[in-house]
Order: structure tokens, then sequence, then C-alpha cells
């Protein structure tokens, strides 16, 4: 059996005090612990979650939306109601602005939401469902003729209960 050893050592004939070289920090390759999440929402479309509820009242095919996040989904329904629902994997019901609104504090199927009437004036309402502390589903309404915000916020409402239990829970 043959051992290879190494050995290393510093030389006599160069004086002076042996310090260590500093590593350079390269965030390209050093991990992180505040690297991005995974999509919390995974394959899961807001369309796939407003289509069976607007489709059933006589709305139009739903279509995709970026507006609030890359994974929004809006319908109308001439003469009654613009709606849509987003799926937003970073950023918490916390974060939501109210608009012209003011956010109610609520429950929905256990989880945390709210619901803000009026956030895009009279006549709209958006309920924010979360899913875990940084991720949330809003679904919003906006009413063509005239209407209240509390005829906003039921319709709002009801498309985030079906969509609901449709959402993974979130830490």
């Amino acid at each position: 059996m043959v051992a290879l050893v190494t050995v290393t050592a510093c030389s006599s004939e160069t004086p002076g005090t042996a310090t260590p070289v500093p590593t350079s920090s390269n965030p390209t390759t050093a991990i992180s612990s505040d690297a991005a999440p995974a999509n919390i929402f995974g394959a899961l479309k807001a369309c796939d979650l407003l289509e069976p509820t607007t489709t059933a009242k006589g709305f139009e095919s739903p279509r995709v939306e970026t507006y609030e996040s890359d994974n929004g989904c809006r319908t109308a329904k001439r003469g009654y109601a613009s709606v849509s629902i987003y799926l937003v994997p970073e950023a918490g019901i916390d974060k939501l602005s109210p608009g012209q609104g003011t956010k109610v504090p609520s429950k929905l199927n256990g989880r945390e939401a709210v619901e803000i009437p009026g956030d895009a004036g009279t006549d709209a309402c958006t309920v924010a469902v979360a899913v875990g502390p940084n991720a949330r589903m809003t679904a919003s309404t906006t009413l063509e003729q005239t209407g209240t915000n509390e005829e906003a916020c039921a319709l709002s409402r009801e498309i985030a209960e079906a969509a609901e239990p449709k959402l993974p829970r979130g830490n």
C-alpha cells in the first residue's frame, strides 16, 4: 500500500509575514438565502380560475392580461361588467394598494383576505386572498352601468370563492 502525502511549507528565503489573500465575493456565483422563491402558483393559470364562473354568467371568453402580474385574466359582459383575476406570486395582500377605496380585512375559507370597495372609483371592487405571506390572488370587478360598490364586491366575492379551493396553500 502506497500513501500519497502532500506537504506545504513557507520558504524561509522570503522575509515577511504570511497573510491570507482575500477572496472576492462574486454575487453571481454566491448562493444566497435571498434568492427568488419558486412561483407558488406553479402551472395554475388565472384564466382557468376565471372561466368557470364567468362563462356560466354569459361573459365573453377570458383572455390573458398582464397588468398586475404575468398571470392575469380578464373578461367582460357587454353592458354589465368587466372582471379579472390575477395570481401575484411576489406580493401578499399587505402590499396591495387600496386605490380610491379602503381595505376591509376579511376571511375566505380560513384564508386572510381583504375587500376593497371603490378601489377604482364607484361601481368597483377588488377581493384579494392571501396565498401565504408573499403571494395573493385578486378578483376585481368594474360595473359598466350604474351600480354600487357592494354589487361589484358581490361579484368579486363570488369569483374569489369559486377560485379559492384551487389555490395552493402558502406557508
